[in-house]
């Protein structure tokens, strides 16, 4: 299933393609990226691998949900990082019951306001597809990202290991 474009005055949100795969492994494997992602952060090793991440994204599609690739604008095609809605996962392993909201992008993109932009976009269509609300995980020392949570209204819950079976700084937003 392929994702619904979304376009902001500046950003233009895509699904990620296989031949994308050069600029995504730019973003997770960059030293400044890829240690504030996921449950145990590890850089992407390699092209193909990016590849394939591509590949597990565009079934992850649906509804509300997915992984989108965001363009700058019109003159940067090439994606400098993601925007996300997903199911989040939950440490005890019982079926995930709340919607994950997330970015990473290049640091060349960083200090322009494209994450919190993009994120603007995906908590619209969240609202619009009558999610009741958004969680967003952030490791403690990001305060880039834990900056943009709070341009985004939300409320920061504090330290928790609810999701993912590690600690995160857990934030909501009720729509």
């Amino acid at each position: 299933m392929s994702l619904d474009r979304l376009r902001t005055d500046r950003l233009h949100l895509r699904g990620w393609e296989a031949s994308d795969a050069d600029a995504l492994y730019a973003v997770l494997s960059h030293d400044e990226v890829w240690p504030w992602l996921g449950a145990e952060p590890r850089p992407c090793p390699d092209v193909d691998a990016a590849r394939r991440t591509t590949l597990r994204w565009a079934e992850l599609a649906g509804g509300p949900l997915g992984v989108w690739a965001i363009e700058a604008d019109a003159t940067e095609p090439t994606p400098c990082g993601s925007a996300l809605l997903l199911p989040l996962p939950r440490s005890d392993g019982r079926p995930p019951d709340a919607v994950e909201i997330g970015w990473h992008l290049h640091p060349a993109a960083w200090g322009r306001g494209i994450a919190t932009e993009a994120a603007q976009a995906l908590v619209g269509r969240a609202r619009a597809h009558g999610l009741g609300g958004l969680h967003a995980v952030v490791r403690s020392g990001n305060t880039r990202s834990l900056a943009v949570c709070d341009r985004l209204g939300m409320t920061r819950l504090g330290p928790s290991r609810e999701w993912y079976g590690t600690d995160f700084v857990d934030h909501v937003l009720d729509l």
